[in-house]
């Protein structure tokens, strides 16, 4: 007698399988992909938080003297309840992450003492109320921005934080950061 039993798949199941793992995949890519861009997006509200960081320590500095905005082109009122001007990055963001040095780019973020050891994906900007010193109470000083195109497809992800002084001329951020296209 003939032994008719043959071990192995079947073209049928093989094609099963594949199927199975296509399916899987096609679920699991547009996942992934979504958790990259989260991932970088992270980077923006760390690198804002710390420009708020910088602004408040420069904000309650004593500038009487010599020193302060004096070095960044401002008006040295001397004092304090100081502000640095406007800045632009100097640079434009893409999908890949980039070196900055900040200090170099524009005295206004050394002022703060915004820097990144990091390469960033996101463009940051300082929009200004105006440098100089003596504000007052309850004004609104600052944006800080965040910009980045993370899958380089020109369209934008924004991050805001809305920045000014509280009744107590302390400087306050808004409770959270304006969002626009967070993940493109």
């Amino acid at each position: 007698m003939m032994n008719t039993h043959k071990n192995g798949f079947t073209l049928i199941e093989l094609m099963i399988v594949v199927a199975i793992i296509g399916v899987l995949a096609a679920i699991a890519l547009p996942t992934f992909s979504s958790y990259i861009r989260q991932t970088k997006t992270a980077e923006a509200g760390t690198n804002l938080k710390a420009m708020f960081t910088g602004a408040a320590t420069y904000y309650e500095d004593d500038f009487s003297g010599a020193r302060g905005l004096g070095a960044v082109g401002g008006a040295l009122a001397g004092g304090s309840s100081c502000t640095v001007g406007t800045a632009a990055p100097g640079y434009t963001a893409t999908q890949s992450k980039q070196t900055v040095d900040f200090a170099s780019v524009a005295p206004e973020y050394a002022a703060l003492g915004f820097t990144s050891s990091d390469p960033v994906y996101f463009e940051y900007h300082i929009v200004s109320a105006g440098g100089g010193c003596g504000n007052p109470t309850d004004t609104p000083l600052y944006s800080f921005k965040a910009n980045g195109d993370l899958d380089g497809d020109a369209v934008f992800s924004t991050f805001e934080m809305a920045v000014g002084s509280d009744a107590n001329n302390s400087l306050r951020r808004s409770a959270s950061i304006y969002r626009i296209n967070p993940e493109e």
